[in-house]
């Protein structure tokens, strides 16, 4: 792989035991990209992420990360490559937010040294970019789920990887705040060239903030590339069953889908 490929897959096959859940996939991401997997519910998004990361036993295929093979770093060396932001989460009730946000930093401390000021430092840039420094003494157990899941991408960032791995990160919230975590996602992509990997359900908002689109269905990939090739009527029927209308976003010129309405007879 090139020196600006920070991932490459190939032939990843994985489930969880009883057959393979995601088959033959292969692609890779260059140092910088953002690229977001889009499917149906059960269409595979979480598996692949799961099994690109070595968290599935039942694996077949090559991954590496920077040149390595996945299977070959160890847990903390991963961690210092990849923060991951799981779809669900065991939540820790008697932690405040900011030690959850600190837990983050220990990939890069050791996990009983204290917080340098370094840390502390960042840690308040990402609760400030986060919205999440109102909340933190509060305990997790008295919170919502919104702001839950603030939180835990608050960790993901404070970890300061080169490779973010999402499994629907705009879930739980309501709009204003779908769209602050994708712009906080964009803002580490152009100026910090994070790599940036993210399950996602919603089109309209995967489409603005995504330089490729992975289209999964049944486990496969059924198409790879940039927004403006793959938001297409006959894709979206093809992968979510939906029939659409496709137009340009009066703003961004880029596509976006709306539903079409059949007017009772």
């Amino acid at each position: 792989c090139d020196a600006m490929t920070i991932l490459d897959i190939q032939d990843l096959n994985a489930g969880y035991g009883n057959g393979d859940i995601v088959k033959n996939i292969s692609f890779s991401l260059s140092k910088g990209e953002f690229i977001s997997i889009l499917g149906r519910n059960g269409s595979g998004k979480s598996t692949l992420i799961k099994a690109i990361q070595g968290l599935l036993k039942d694996t077949s295929g090559r991954i590496s990360v920077i040149g390595k093979d996945i299977s070959a770093l160890k847990s903390f060396e991963k961690a210092q490559q990849i923060a991951y932001f799981p779809q669900l989460f065991q939540v820790p009730f008697e932690f405040t937010v900011e030690e959850i946000i600190l837990m983050g930093r220990y990939v890069h401390q050791g996990k009983f040294s204290a917080a340098s000021n370094h840390d502390k430092r960042i840690i308040q840039e990402i609760m400030d970019v986060t919205e999440t420094a109102s909340l933190k003494h509060k305990k997790m157990v008295h919170m919502s789920g919104g702001e839950r899941q603030r939180v835990f991408i608050a960790r993901a960032l404070a970890q300061d990887t080169p490779l973010l791995f999402l499994d629907e990160p705009s879930a739980h919230l309501d709009i204003s705040y779908q769209v602050e975590i994708y712009r906080i996602l964009k803002r580490l992509q152009e100026e910090k060239n994070k790599t940036i990997l993210s399950a996602e359900h919603n089109i309209n908002l995967a489409v603005p903030y995504s330089n490729t689109l992975l289209f999964l269905k049944n486990g496969r990939i059924h198409s790879l590339g940039s927004p403006e090739d793959l938001v297409t009527k006959k894709n979206i029927q093809e992968v979510f069953h939906a029939d659409v209308d496709v137009r340009k976003n009066l703003h961004s010129g880029l596509p976006e889908i709306s539903l079409t309405f059949q007017t009772p007879e």
